[in-house]
């Protein structure tokens, strides 16, 4: 091997490690990237969305719904009833174990293209998109999605023989209200309602 071929044998092989090297550290910091997006989104004890992510969740599909003049979105004020107790008698440790349950039940019992995330302490909201009970009030008082929540919920209480259950206040995009700041406001109104007439009970009219 001539001097001239040793170097160019040599440069061949150093852009080699070059080029394996980069590509390393292209995929080291994908998936930092990724780390970050996620801390930055994800509410750190459920796994659910944080308040930020999920705001602008709902503010994607609402805009989708002013183009497309089409679709629906029941915004749902999800609150955990006497989970209060579970603080005062077994502990936050404990709450917070249950907290995850929650969302848990939450997460399974939505479609997989429905929002979800959590508000702060033990409220949640879920974005139902294209409900097939959102015109009917006295249907969507019974929706299957609200129903099957209610029965894991308290079936959660039952192991620590507190009577667990769920409120929910709706507000509906776009035939009640048409941006996110009063669908939210009128939610919240509702899911106090709710709490105010006895707890366990959706409240969309």
């Amino acid at each position: 091997m001539t001097r001239q071929e040793w170097k160019i044998r040599l440069l061949l092989n150093i852009l080699k490690e070059i080029s394996e090297r980069y590509d390393e550290i292209l995929e080291e910091n994908k998936k930092l990237l990724e780390q970050l997006h996620r801390e930055a989104t994800t509410d750190q004890l459920t796994g659910l969305l944080n308040r930020k992510a999920l705001l602008e969740e709902l503010k994607k599909e609402i805009a989708k719904i002013k183009r497309h003049n089409k679709e629906t979105l029941c915004l749902c004020f999800v609150d955990m009833d006497f989970f209060k107790k579970i603080n005062d008698t077994y502990g936050h440790a404990e709450g917070d174990k249950v907290l995850k349950e929650f969302a848990k039940i939450l997460k399974s019992n939505v479609r997989v293209y429905d929002i979800v995330g959590r508000w702060g302490g033990d409220e949640f909201i879920l974005g139902i998109i294209n409900c097939e009970y959102f015109n009917d009030p006295k249907v969507c008082k019974k929706c299957p999605i609200f129903e099957r929540i209610s029965k894991n919920v308290k079936a959660l209480g039952n192991k620590y023989n507190i009577p667990l259950n769920v409120s929910c206040g709706v507000a509906k995009i776009p035939s009640e209200v048409k941006d996110l700041e009063k669908a939210l406001q009128l939610a919240d109104k509702r899911l106090y309602t709710a709490k105010k007439l006895g707890k366990g009970r959706v409240i969309v009219d």
